[in-house]
């Protein structure tokens, strides 16, 4: 009994540890993660995105790239202290004013806030990537190789167990009309063409392979859409869906 109990106690206090970190350090886990480089203090993209953010009414918001072929990006923070990254492949593919409509979505993002949803993130990305490290646990204690049928039972269980709470904090914490509506300001300032250029560019994207409780921060989903796993984690409308509303509303 009192072993068990030591047990829970352990357990329960690794769980507060990790929310406290997850709470107090999630920009900067994220940006760990995704190798985010902050842009030059000099940089047209920020200073471009800096006169964005005057024109919204918005606080100047950090400006940082990550090096990916696929166009996306993403924001994080809290309105007076947030972070927009974009990817080099929507630097590379976007027009200037499809890009400047992908920070104004993202800038719309940051007015309402994105703190709550980044916590989430890197909270539910912990727990989905304890079954991995549940894999190797069970490789290096004997159980056989990562492709032998034990220790992808036991990851299979772990994922079984942990993916259904990770995937409930995100959707939790994620509503789809603020992406209607990020999309509505960026083709308000911007006009439908662009706005629209610039989601059907993110529709034609492969897939990005970041971890599946992170995808809700994307301006477009980074996953594989056909893989049951990851529609636990689908959290916004189809692209298709966007761009049939911006037509019809002809900002």
């Amino acid at each position: 009994m009192n072993i068990l109990l030591m047990i829970a106690s352990g357990l329960g206090a690794v769980v507060f540890l990790t929310v406290i970190v997850c709470f107090v350090f999630s920009r900067q886990i994220l940006f760990m993660w995704y190798r985010v480089r902050k842009a030059p203090f000099n940089d047209p993209l920020r200073m471009q995105m800096l006169k964005l953010a005057i024109d919204a009414g918005m606080p100047a918001a950090e400006l940082c790239f990550v090096d990916s072929p696929v166009v996306n990006s993403f924001s994080i923070g809290s309105r007076k202290n947030g972070s927009i990254v974009l990817t080099t492949g929507a630097i590379e593919q976007l027009s200037k004013e499809e890009l400047s409509c992908m920070m104004v979505y993202e800038i719309a993002h940051l007015r309402r806030g994105r703190r709550l949803g980044e916590i989430a993130a890197v909270l539910a990305g912990t727990l989905t990537m304890l079954p991995v490290a549940a894999l190797w646990g069970a490789v290096f204690t004997g159980f056989g190789q990562e492709y032998e049928p034990a220790p992808k039972l036991i990851k299979f269980f772990v994922t079984s167990l942990l993916a259904p709470p990770a995937a409930f904090l995100i959707q939790i914490t994620s509503r789809e009309s603020v992406k209607y509506e990020s999309d509505k300001y960026a083709a308000l300032l911007y006009g439908s063409d662009s706005a629209i250029g610039m989601l059907s560019k993110l529709r034609n994207q492969e897939s990005w392979g970041v971890n599946p409780s992170h995808a809700s921060l994307f301006i477009a989903n980074p996953l594989t859409e056909d893989e049951i796993y990851n529609t636990l984690f689908r959290t916004r409308p189809s692209i298709a869906d966007r761009i049939k509303r911006l037509e019809e509303a002809g900002y």
